[in-house]
């Protein structure tokens, strides 16, 4: 259904018109729950169990936001906890009308650890909480998020992340092509498949082989997921400089931006992407002010959420790079693409991308390589709760029997 500027809906699917944005508001039940999503493996056909912790926020007025922390296992139990016995307390203490950038401030002088300028469980903890009060902001003005952050491009670009370390030679190959064929024109493997990254004869061979199988034209990104030391990283890259990489995305161990730059200075014919450490603008801005970066990486679900991410946004907007955001969640991601002048790439994540589909209604489908972003207000998405009802049951099956979940590398 198309849903024009001066509309909004509620949460629940129904359509009406946006609320007047003084009307007093405030959120009255905070819910954070770890689903867990059966999916298909592409080209395999495996079926695999992919988690993820979905936050939702109500308001007195009706209003249901949504936001999504980047965890994948049971260590989304620990950013459950923040959210539960940290959060969700403090908010429902919040005057009305509270806004995200709001819920910063008061986090980082209200709240009891150090919040202004947080990192791990925490950034990902306000990061999901940032996502839904946007989603609300953006319903109760009839507006999508990317429109209220800077609207500029409707339309963005797409790489597709499918190199997943665990399909033989042959069966990445073929998942290659199947991306082509659906149109796609960039694609990114996960490095480090050999020896945690210490033999890098294997990804040398992956990076040619995907250029020989996709052509002189398409867009290769190798994601290091900062498993390669400096030394490693320095003769990967004199090696898979004849591919032409479109960039080489979080090459170093520990996002260490003084080894990012002698990484450029040693093989300076591959661009370097990476994002900050914590959830926060300090440690993004040492990556931009250092050089370490060619492309500044962001991403929504533990970066600080929209209100963190546009500064970095913008910030890298000053120092002329190009933003791309990674670790799935294209529908959300998007939105920052779409907000800003300098959003180049989002990612589509053969694994995360059928979770969003199926927890959520509404969504949008990438066409050849492109993803239009939705003009419905907010996200642009409800929860489709028999999904989400069915997950949580799968969750909690999996915690009471203590399973070991993890996902393939």
């Amino acid at each position: 259904m198309n849903v024009s500027l001066d509309e909004r809906t509620d949460g629940t699917g129904s359509v009406s018109t946006p609320q007047d944005v003084d009307q007093p508001m405030k959120i009255v039940n905070v819910e954070c729950d770890f689903l867990i999503v059966e999916i298909t493996v592409p080209i395999t056909e495996r079926k695999i169990d992919y988690g993820m912790l979905l936050v939702t926020l109500e308001t007195d007025t009706g209003l249901r936001g949504t936001g999504i922390a980047r965890e994948h296992d049971f260590h989304a139990l620990a950013v459950k906890q923040v959210i539960n016995d940290d959060i969700a307390p403090f908010l429902k203490t919040r005057e009305a009308n509270i806004t995200p950038e709001k819920f910063w401030n008061d986090a980082a002088h209200d709240l009891v650890r150090d919040w202004m300028a947080p990192a791990g469980v925490v950034a990902r903890a306000n990061s999901a909480i940032d996502q839904a009060l946007w989603d609300i902001r953006g319903q109760a003005l009839g507006q999508p998020i990317y429109r209220l952050l800077g609207g500029v491009q409707p339309e963005v670009e797409m790489y597709a992340t499918f190199g997943l370390n665990f399909y033989t030679p042959e069966e990445e190959v073929a998942a290659a092509l199947r991306l082509q064929k659906m149109g796609h024109t960039a694609f990114k493997l996960m490095g480090a498949k050999a020896d945690r990254g210490r033999d890098i004869s294997i990804d040398i061979g992956r990076v040619k082989r995907l250029r020989e199988t996709v052509g002189p034209d398409a867009k290769i990104i190798l994601d290091g997921r900062n498993n390669y030391s400096l030394y490693q990283a320095i003769q990967l890259s004199k090696a898979i400089e004849q591919y032409d990489l479109a960039y080489f995305d979080e090459p170093i161990w520990a996002k260490d931006a003084d080894a990012m730059v002698r990484l450029k200075q040693a093989v300076p014919g591959i661009p370097i992407a990476a994002r900050g450490r914590g959830g926060n603008l300090w440690d993004n801005r040492t990556l931009v002010t250092s050089g370490a970066v060619d492309v500044m990486g962001i991403q929504v679900l533990d970066q600080g959420g929209f209100s963190q991410a546009i500064k970095v946004a913008h910030l890298a907007e000053m120092y002329q790079l190009p933003i791309v955001t990674g670790g799935g969640w294209y529908m959300h991601n998007a939105h920052l693409i779409g907000a800003v002048p300098n959003g180049w790439m989002t990612e589509y994540h053969v694994l995360a991308a059928p979770v969003c589909e199926t927890i959520f209604n509404d969504t949008i489908q990438p066409v050849n390589g492109r993803y239009q972003l939705s003009e419905r207000p907010g996200l642009g998405m409800t929860l489709n709760d028999d999904a989400v009802r069915e997950a949580k049951a799968r969750a909690k099956l999996g915690e009471e029997s203590r399973t070991e979940y993890r996902l393939p590398h």
